[in-house]
């Protein structure tokens, strides 16, 4: 950013030479997500812990949930690994302890669950999927997607799949879901039977939704149970194309993507006819009624396996990122297909993301909207690439912006760089909540092979405003300063900063460098100006500055134009690029969760130029 001052006024007569300046800011750059203090959490091994993560709080405590799909159960030790849901309490754990929770499903490896319903919990993968209630005090749904009903086991063995609804304070009775069991119904594959509903779920403030990509054939669908209703909706068979193996409901995701004050339901088909399907439905009575609809292009592509809404443009509908991890040039690096929301079920297709374009690298395998971790406005986006770097994995960080999102990321996150030993790096994250206080939203991320969570905090974002002035032009022909005897030409400099954000401190301090002709420095050609220190000639000025939030100072300079200066018709150009000093955190200490240092907003560099030009003076140029 920067102002210049008023012209000159022009002379009566004659022909006035000028040296037009030139107007840079070059802003050091980095980013916000801190990599030197990971809270890592691990589980029992071999238990796939991490292959759900959620960020949970109610009250003043945060807790981070994770899902580990192949756990035995202490409070359920006859049942033959029926997986299990963790709890790990952020603040006063600093041995990073993470507790089992009691769903209160006893230890018996049956359970009876109605009339002709006869549960059977073996391998039932409890924790395969995790969501939050979209409230203050939300609860949690947490999903067993091979639970089954062995009532008939004499001729079937249904995996209708099971869900559980636990309090926000993560203890008390537990409410059990089973949308796909009816009672008197044994038909296997051509209705629920097989539905493995919970592989993915979702939970609005009112509205519990369930994939089921084993119903009809594997043809799926999804399970929409509304809290104040006690009802089921499902979508409407007219809507979609029946295809068998289309896996319906094996990602869903909720969003306003009609309008803003409506809740509408995505489900992903991933095998639909090879190349994979996402349908966005809108609730009408008790039946959900297709809006709009989008295919993948390449076969295998697992197109729609992941699923985001999220408003990446701040206009109040929600805009849509679809995953396809097996998209491959070579060999399943992985895309995202990113699509617009413009009302009333109408979408555009805004590109795709593709992070490295890694071998086997399955980017796009989850997506999951963070929050706006920079605080510009716009919300922001992790995509996981688990296999990436043999399989050690990878996060992508995007951010939203007012023409949908940015193109390439901002940052990456390497499982290996985050801590040595991590595999599957990626396959789970969770975000959205301000999980250490410091008044930005952190990201949560599981790596499920290693039997491992990481949670990774968001640093404070500073804005600095700078203010580079100078004047317009430079009559060469008539010197304004002395050197010694001689008449030289000079003009001034103004530099002038302040700061501002959120949750920052009082007072920082900026390191800059103020450099004179930097075009010509780049070059390694001589500079036509001049600054002096110490009686000697310099380039290039270095400053301290100790600046108080949201006030400007300002710091003056004299530049000197060369002697005999030939090139007048190239602008000089005058750079700041600055950084932030040393950082002492003031106030109570978390011992656990120390401050982190705030870091500087990355941008592009803001430049102003005056176009090269003659002043006229005598009417006959």
């Amino acid at each position: 950013m920067g102002e210049m001052m008023a012209p000159p006024a022009r002379h009566k007569a004659g022909v006035q030479k000028v040296l037009y300046v030139y107007l840079s800011i070059s802003v050091a750059f980095s980013y916000n997500i801190d990599l030197q203090h990971p809270l890592v959490f691990r589980g029992p091994n071999t238990s796939f812990f991490g292959y759900s993560v959620l960020e949970h709080y109610h009250d003043n405590t945060r807790w981070v949930i994770v899902g580990a799909p192949r756990a035995n159960s202490s409070y359920s030790s006859s049942v033959v690994s029926p997986g299990a849901v963790f709890k790990c309490r952020l603040h006063n754990n600093p041995e990073r302890r993470c507790t089992e929770m009691d769903l209160g499903r006893g230890n018996q490896p049956r359970e009876s669950c109605g009339k002709t319903c006869q549960g059977d919990r073996d391998d039932e993968w409890m924790g395969v999927s995790l969501a939050r209630q979209d409230r203050v005090n939300g609860n949690i749904l947490a999903c067993a997607h091979r639970w089954k009903n062995v009532y008939y086991d004499s001729e079937h063995i249904l995996p209708h799949g099971y869900c559980s609804i636990i309090p926000p304070t993560l203890q008390g009775q537990t409410k059990p879901l089973i949308p796909c069991y009816e009672d008197y119904k044994q038909k296997y594959g051509e209705e629920h039977g097989s539905c493995q509903a919970g592989i993915a779920g979702v939970f609005t403030e009112e509205l519990v939704v369930m994939g089921a990509p084993g119903s009809y054939y594997w043809t799926g669908t999804i399970k929409v149970y509304n809290l104040t209703s006690d009802t089921f909706y499902s979508p409407n068979k007219d809507s979609i194309d029946s295809h068998r193996y289309s896996y319906l409901g094996y990602a869903v995701t909720a969003g306003h993507f009609s309008s803003p004050n409506v809740i509408d339901i995505v489900a992903g088909a991933p095998q639909h006819s090879g190349c994979g399907k996402v349908y966005v439905f809108k609730i009408d009575g008790t039946s959900l009624v297709k809006s709009f609809q989008a295919s993948g292009k390449m076969m295998g592509s697992y197109f729609g396996s992941s699923l985001c809404a999220v408003d990446l443009n701040q206009d109040g509908l929600s805009d849509l990122l679809v995953g396809a991890p097996m998209h491959s040039q070579l060999r399943d690096e992985g895309q995202v297909s990113v699509y617009l929301s413009k009302g009333n079920g109408v979408m555009e297709e805004h590109g795709v993301l593709t992070g490295d374009n890694a071998f086997n690298a399955h980017f796009g395998e989850c997506i999951a909207a963070i929050g706006d971790i920079d605080d510009d406005g716009y919300q922001d986006v992790a995509i996981g690439a688990p296999k990436e770097d043999d399989y050690s994995g990878a996060v992508y960080i995007y951010h939203g912006e007012a023409s949908g999102i940015t193109k390439k990321y901002s940052m990456k996150l390497s499982g290996q760089s985050v801590s040595p030993g991590l595999q599957m790096f990626g396959q789970s994250i969770s975000g959205n909540v301000d999980m250490d206080g410091n008044g930005y939203t952190d990201v949560t991320i599981g790596a499920f092979m290693a039997d491992s969570v990481v949670l990774l905090r968001t640093r404070p974002v500073i804005t600095v405003d700078v203010f580079i002035f100078l004047p317009v032009s430079i009559n060469i022909s008539v010197p304004q300063c002395h050197e010694g005897i001689r008449n030289i030409n000079c003009f001034n400099v103004s530099v002038c900063m302040r700061f501002r954000g959120r949750q920052l401190p009082g007072q920082i301090e900026l390191l800059y460098n103020l450099t004179a002709d930097v075009d010509k420095r780049q070059k390694s050609q001589s500079s036509r100006v001049y600054f002096t220190q110490n009686g000697s000639q310099i380039s290039q000025m270095s400053q301290k500055l100790s600046l108080g939030i949201n006030k400007e100072e300002c710091q003056h300079y004299t530049a000197f134009v060369k002697k005999d200066v030939k090139e007048v018709f190239t602008p000089i150009t005058f750079e700041v690029a600055y950084s932030l000093g040393k950082h002492v955190p003031t106030g109570h200490q978390d011992r656990d969760l120390p401050a982190l240092t705030p870091v500087l907003r990355w941008r592009k560099g803001n430049k102003i130029a005056a176009r090269n030009e003659v002043w006229c003076f005598n009417g006959d140029c």
